[in-house]
């Protein structure tokens, strides 16, 4: 089976890169992308959804819908070569940030789920 590096670039205890499999690393870069603002990096400042802060705008229909169009328009921007992006959920629910991702991984025709919960930091 292929081993990947980590995403971010991490050293393992022992000196090499740490590696792996193929699908925690798409996991690792979807999350990545998810959490990253937008002019956040430099050499890639379109890069990131900034997903935690749209719902500090509330948590209007709106505003949902606006974070999950961000979402899918994030990942089928910058991960169109490792995945088929399927489809997405947000809510919150008692000041938590939810997020359901449905994607398959090209090459493999495998379907997979993704489920992210962060606390949200600011007001709902």
């Amino acid at each position: 089976m292929t081993r990947n590096l980590t995403f971010p670039f991490q050293i393992g205890d022992a000196g090499p890169p740490r590696t792996v499999e193929l699908e925690l690393l798409v996991r690792q870069q979807l999350e990545q992308l998810l959490f990253t603002l937008p002019g956040e990096r430099v050499n890639r400042p379109d890069y990131g959804c900034g997903v935690q802060r749209l719902v500090f705008a509330g948590t209007s229909p709106e505003t949902i819908a606006t974070a999950e169009y961000v979402i899918a328009l994030g990942v089928r921007r910058h991960l169109s070569t490792t995945l088929r992006f399927d489809a997405v959920k947000v809510w919150v629910e008692d000041a938590t940030l939810h997020i359901d991702l449905l994607y398959t991984l090209l090459g493999s025709n495998l379907e997979r789920a993704l489920s992210i919960t962060r606390p949200l930091e600011g007001p709902s």
